[in-house]
């Protein structure tokens, strides 16, 4: 099943949440074409290569997105955020079938901050900012995978 992502061009008060959630999380924040020509659309030019698209079950996402560099945990401060994980959340981006499981730009964030084990935050309620569950779980996974070679 491939999923049908169109073109998305926001509207009024749209554009700022929009840009903040991916322009503002973005490695290329500050040196991208890509809000230049979602901007020049609002003027009739074609939706540009790599831009901004609706993301089904998640929202939107840009294509172009790629994750900040994550700061990567060691030792005793790796243990400590794993320690304080909290459970995973409904909306985990390590749950099968949750909206941010299914958003692109949050996979890109999520597996990011696997790989280079940095922490993932999780974003809903009273544990927002806090180390999330489904992180937890895919680090030790891969720690425990890595030990095993």
């Amino acid at each position: 099943m491939t999923l049908e992502r169109i073109p998305y061009k926001p509207v009024g008060e749209e554009w700022q949440e929009s840009f903040d959630m991916l322009c503002g999380m973005c490695r290329h924040l500050g040196e991208c074409q890509i809000i230049e020509g979602m901007i020049d659309m609002k003027d009739g030019t074609p939706w540009p290569q790599g831009g901004w698209v609706t993301d089904p079950g998640a929202g939107i996402t840009c294509l172009s997105y790629q994750p900040k560099p994550v700061r990567i945990l060691e030792g005793e401060a790796l243990e400590e955020a794993l320690n304080n994980a909290v459970p995973m959340c409904g909306g985990c981006a390590a749950r099968r079938g949750s909206d941010a499981s299914k958003s692109l730009h949050t996979q890109r964030d999520f597996n990011a901050a696997v790989k280079r084990q940095g922490v993932f935050a999780c974003h809903e309620g009273e544990n927002h900012g806090k180390p999330c569950g489904g992180w937890c779980n895919a680090v030790r996974r891969q720690m425990e995978n890595n030990h095993d070679q």
